[in-house]
């Protein structure tokens, strides 16, 4: 039940001192680090030689990282729908956190054209499953989504573990509780060690240098927690004026989420 003109539905969001800066400072990190792993390509290529030499004939190698980012999206999914019951902020945050993987994807994919480097198992070693001619390496695109993604459930996992009202201290001890609950310390582990995972299939499978990969990590990201800093804000105010339909608050929360929601603007009345 919706309480007079009050909005429904909060976002859950604490407006953060800088947050436009801080994700400048994101980006700015990344642009420092990408280009600088190029400075390491000769140290990156020894790494390479020597790790493929033992692992490029292991069998199903090249399945480890194309199962690791599906693994990765159905979490991102699983985190997302978590999030409905745990206020608006919480989903923005994956709605958000979602979309900065296509933009880091994206990035990953311009940054491919403008450095055009060649893979190292079009000349340096022979594999069975090597990407064509004009597929360039650095970064890792698979390394790039990994990450993003990776970082995306861990933020919603973090928002969606957060105490997001101020009702009383039942809600906040219910929250701090459940970040100390296995599924909750899951969703910020498994995403953590199945992005590592993946990219380091990448290197292992001979068609990605060492810095190809850190390259795609720092990408995946940089990117994903600016954009979270930047519009987790203004997204969950969007989503409140949307919430106040209440077949769109239904998608988009649960509904012990909208209870407590139809309680706050009772409190607030």
């Amino acid at each position: 039940m919706f309480i007079g003109r009050s909005p429904p539905y909060h976002s859950g969001v604490k407006s953060p001192r800088s947050p436009l800066l801080l994700a400048l400072l994101w980006l700015l990190a990344a642009a420092v680090v990408v280009p600088s792993l190029l400075l390491l390509r000769g140290p990156s290529t020894e790494l390479y030689l020597a790790v493929t030499a033992r692992t490029t004939e292991l069998p199903g190698v090249e399945l480890v990282a194309e199962v690791g980012v599906i693994a990765l999206a159905l979490l991102w999914l699983l985190a997302a729908w978590q999030a409905r019951g745990a206020g608006l902020g919480a989903v923005a945050t994956a709605l958000v956190g979602g979309a900065g993987t296509v933009v880091a994807y994206a990035t990953s994919e311009v940054a491919k054209t403008i450095v055009q480097q060649p893979r190292g198992c079009w000349d340096l070693i022979e594999i069975a499953h090597c990407p064509a001619a004009g597929d360039w390496s650095f970064p890792s695109n698979h390394t790039t989504i990994a990450f993003a993604l990776a970082t995306s459930v861990v933020l919603t996992a973090l928002a969606t573990g957060r105490p997001r009202d101020s009702l009383g201290t039942t809600t906040a001890l219910r929250f701090r509780r459940a970040r100390r609950l296995p599924p909750y310390r899951a969703m910020v582990a498994a995403p953590a060690a199945l992005a590592i995972v993946t990219g380091a299939a990448r290197l292992v499978q001979g068609v990605h240098f060492p810095h190809d990969v850190v390259a795609g990590a720092t990408v995946g990201v940089c990117v994903v927690v600016a954009l979270v800093l930047a519009l987790r804000g203004p997204v969950a105010a969007l989503l409140v004026a949307l919430c106040r339909n209440e077949a769109v608050g239904r998608v988009l929360l649960a509904p012990g989420a909208r209870v407590e929601a139809d309680e706050r603007a009772l409190v607030r009345r």
